[in-house]
């Protein structure tokens, strides 16, 4: 039809705004795998915006225990119960503030939406890469936050306070403490200032060999494949809690998206800049080639149950990748989790994943 994007035609023909879009995606993707709750929609029992807020957290061991208890809800009931959760989630458990997503709704007048779209579009063209409205606006964030022009610091600061006894993670946003989960919280202390009791700040990596790291990757993400050269990290291949040094043969660059990929488990980075460095879907599969979908999805899932319960995130990985074989065409989360924390409980050695 001459569209440049299917975006763009979703706007023209439906009248849908790009994030609506996005979300009907994102719903239809999640139906693929939940056949009972896709039954529910096409038979008139559940309206969309009910079927939209339970596959953010339904599977496809969970989705009839969530049907059944949220039987005539209303759709901010449902939204309520859903909050906190993370996918697999049954409806009995505790929600936690760190899975908590937080809503802004903005009205603006046009020329500031126009400004809006353009700066988001910009962002896009500057990236070279296809981001979610999400994405779009971490990156304007950052962009606005600014900080040193200079490879051998971090672009910008934020306050992250942990807590030492229960691993607590807060991010400090204008007086306000916001729980992040454990994952961010280790994103976070790669590339990070310490903050002493006198307000003088200390870099970890130190600049020199931040700027040579950044410079040898161009500035750009070290994933296969990836264009980003907005605002990058600098990742510690080996982690910091398992030991991993600031030298620079242990570093690499990630843009946002990647780098939080590998925190929450989905995106595996193995070796060192001398010897060679490997990206490996969560299913161990080479990053970019065939992979199995379901299994890959099923570990991200357990590597951040896993952290959720308290284990660092280099414990979680090596679990994961000793029940990695145990994942078949019939398995299911809870399956590996159990699995998982028998291995644990019975004190089986698990091989370490750098």
């Amino acid at each position: 039809m001459g569209f440049a994007t299917f975006v763009e035609y979703a706007e023209r023909v439906v009248g849908l705004r790009p994030r609506q879009t996005e979300e009907r995606l994102r719903v239809a993707h999640a139906l693929e795998k939940l056949p009972e709750l896709s039954t529910a929609l096409a038979e008139g029992r559940r309206h969309f915006s009910a079927v939209r807020e339970l596959s953010r957290v339904a599977s496809p061991e969970t989705e009839h225990e969530w049907l059944d208890v949220t039987e005539g809800m209303a759709v901010g009931e449902i939204e309520k119960m859903v909050a906190g959760r993370r996918p697999g989630d049954r409806p009995d458990d505790p929600p936690s503030d760190e899975a908590r997503r937080h809503t802004v709704i903005l009205e603006l007048p046009a020329e500031t939406y126009a400004l809006y779209r353009e700066a988001q579009a910009k962002i896009r063209r500057d990236t070279d890469e296809r981001l979610t409205e999400e994405e779009g606006l971490l990156l304007m964030a950052r962009t606005v936050l600014g900080g040193p022009d200079d490879a051998g610091r971090s672009s910008y600061q934020v306050r992250v306070t942990q807590c030492e006894s229960c691993g607590r993670a807060t991010v400090e946003g204008r007086g306000q403490a916001v729980t992040v989960e454990p994952a961010i919280a280790e994103l976070t202390a790669c590339d990070a200032q310490r903050i002493e009791d006198n307000g003088k700040a200390t870099q970890d990596i130190p600049p020199m060999t931040r700027r040579l790291v950044v410079r040898r990757h161009n500035g750009r993400c070290a994933v296969p494949g990836c264009r980003n050269a907005q605002f990058v990290d600098v990742h510690h291949v080996q982690l910091r809690s398992e030991g991993g040094r600031h030298d620079a043969d242990n570093l690499t660059v990630l843009c946002g998206s990647h780098h939080a990929a590998v925190h929450r488990g989905a995106l595996l980075v193995e070796g060192s800049w001398s010897a060679g460095l490997i990206f490996r879907h969560a299913d161990g599969s080479r990053y970019g080639g065939p992979a199995d979908p379901r299994a890959a999805a099923i570990l991200s899932d357990v590597h951040q149950a896993l952290t959720g319960m308290g284990f660092k995130e280099g414990q979680a990985r090596a679990i994961v990748t000793t029940v990695r074989p145990h994942v078949g065409a019939s398995t299911t989360v809870t399956d590996v989790l159990r699995h998982a924390l028998r291995i644990v409980r019975e004190g089986a050695p698990c091989r370490s994943s750098s």
